[in-house]
């Protein structure tokens, strides 16, 4: 005995299109899940990778400043400090009331016209400032190049400098720092800019106070940002500490990161 054929019926249809619609807003629902887990690891990574940019950028080149020359603003959203351009051994020193216009050292390397000399620096604000007419202070000014090649049979050499001067005091391990002009990093919104080849004599330490050198913008998305300076002593590193959140389609990432200045006064 054959059967009928029989169709679909409409509740059978319906019931399957409402499985099929349910099936499919499922899988929707896990894809587009997973789109967003893809996209938030995506958008983490691009923070993460932007954050050790920065952060391994301003550790390479704080780690080398003078001692006592990093200092930051009154926001802790900009930070400043002398690179170290050389740093050189005395054999002596005039010191108070001793005056000399020349000083014997043994340095790392080649000294340049208007290269700055100081032994012993305590203040970011003195490193700063023009040299005293009295020629009293920590800070002297190299009146001539000098060619100088390091090696084992390596001599000193003398450093004219431009006026009679009298330091202040010895370093124990008879070490001098020399330097030309300051780096500064400022937070400006949620971007972080690096300022380069402006004057000692800048007026303040703000993005305006910056502004005559040149500007290059290094991160952005950065939602918040502090610096901050724990000063070195005879016995212990100078500390930077730098602090970063960055943040971007509802993400975020923090970055806390120290920087041990290697030079100690």
């Amino acid at each position: 005995m054959r059967l009928p054929n029989r169709g679909f019926t409409l509740i059978e249809m319906i019931i399957s299109i409402v499985l099929l619609a349910v099936i499919g807003l499922s899988l929707s629902a896990i894809i587009q899940h997973s789109m967003t887990i893809y996209t938030g690891t995506t958008d983490r990574e691009e923070l993460i990778l932007q954050g050790r940019f920065v952060t391994e950028r301003m550790h390479k080149e704080i780690r080398d400043a003078v001692p006592n020359s990093v200092q930051v603003n009154s926001t802790e959203t900009c930070i400043e400090w002398l690179p170290t351009v050389n740093t050189a051994v005395y054999e002596t020193l005039a010191i108070t009331p001793e005056k000399s216009n020349i000083v014997r050292v043994l340095p790392e390397r080649g000294i340049k016209l208007g290269d700055r000399l100081v032994v012993m620096p305590t203040s970011a604000t003195e490193l700063l400032s023009p040299l005293p007419t009295s020629g009293l202070g920590r800070i002297a000014q190299a009146a001539q190049d000098i060619d100088f090649t390091a090696g084992n049979e390596a001599e000193m050499v003398d450093i004219t400098l431009t006026q009679p001067t009298s330091f202040e005091e010895n370093s124990p391990a008879h070490r001098l720092y020399m330097y030309r002009k300051p780096l500064g990093y400022c937070i400006e919104g949620s971007q972080l800019f690096r300022y380069s080849d402006y004057p000692l004599s800048r007026p303040e330490l703000s993005p305006s106070g910056l502004s005559s050198g040149k500007r290059q913008l290094m991160a952005d998305n950065i939602k918040d940002a502090s610096f901050n300076v724990e000063h070195p002593s005879l016995v212990r590193n100078g500390l930077v500490k730098l602090q970063f959140i960055f943040s971007d389609n509802n993400e975020e990432v923090r970055l806390d990161h120290d920087v041990l200045i290697f030079n100690t006064p």
